[in-house]
């Protein structure tokens, strides 16, 4: 199964990100676009902390907006519910499409200058991972003007051997989807498949929910302890297995302005 899973992912990966193409979940749903994901997992230095890096994502940013970058999105993640800590902050990337990440690595590489020593005197770095992202939810429009902070959930997803694999979990995506709409869940929700860097093959993907603040994440809590797991465990048993989640307190740090 793990061998047929990297083959289709390497295969999504070629498609989407490479070509540019999108599939549909059936003849009526909207078509899925991928996206090129990066994450860093880093740990402070000795004696820094977060307010080290702002001055630093600060010069950044002026370098990307005289590059006229503005195909990438930036922000960063600290732990809220976690086991052992395994990083101090992550940094979430995400370019437009594959083109963008090429050139944007090239960017980063050949021509940023010291800004990645900048960076590495305040936090080192023990991970470094390219993903294909899809989004499976969109949140349902609250009116709200959204703000520079969110929360995600995070968890290690794999299809289970005789689950119907992927068609079936869209199925039970798209189900869930109107059904937390109709009851009141605001969320969005995305899966990303690894494609390069990842050491823990444990897991065919991860899969993220978001979500705008702590205090919405609490009100969607409150509804599955008043019985709506049941119908999320009722759609997705037999067919996902997954770990514990856990969940990031998150600060953009960069939008895109390209159009898509």
């Amino acid at each position: 199964m793990k061998k047929i899973l990297t083959a289709a992912v390497s295969a999504t990966m070629f498609l989407f990100v490479a070509g540019g193409a999108a599939i549909a979940q059936d003849e009526e749903a909207d078509e899925m676009r991928a996206v090129p994901v990066e994450t860093y997992t880093c740990n402070f230095q000795q004696g820094k902390g977060p307010a080290d890096l702002e001055p630093v994502i600060n010069e950044w940013n002026e370098w990307l907006d005289d590059e006229g970058v503005d195909d990438y999105f930036a922000a960063t993640i600290l732990p809220q519910f976690y086991g052992e800590l395994p990083f101090d902050i992550a940094w979430l990337g995400a370019w437009s499409d594959g083109n963008a990440m090429g050139r944007g690595t090239d960017q980063w590489v050949y021509e940023s200058g010291d800004l990645p020593a900048q960076f590495f005197e305040v936090i080192d770095c023990n991970s470094h991972t390219n993903f294909v992202s899809m989004q499976v939810k969109e949140q349902a429009d609250t009116g709200a003007e959204p703000d520079d902070h969110f929360v995600l959930n995070f968890s290690n997803c794999s299809l289970k051997e005789d689950g119907g694999g992927f068609d079936a979990m869209m199925a039970a995506q798209n189900e869930w989807n109107a059904y937390a709409d109709e009851h009141g869940f605001v969320s969005s929700a995305w899966i990303w498949w690894p494609v390069a860097g990842e050491t823990n093959n444990d897991y065919d993907f991860k899969y993220i929910v978001g979500m705008p603040d702590n205090t919405t994440a609490g009100a969607n809590w409150q509804l599955f302890a008043e019985g709506h797991w049941r119908k999320s465990e009722e759609m997705f048993e037999g067919i996902l297995d997954c770990d514990i989640s856990r969940v990031y307190d998150g600060t953009v740090r960069r939008r895109m302005t390209a159009e898509d």
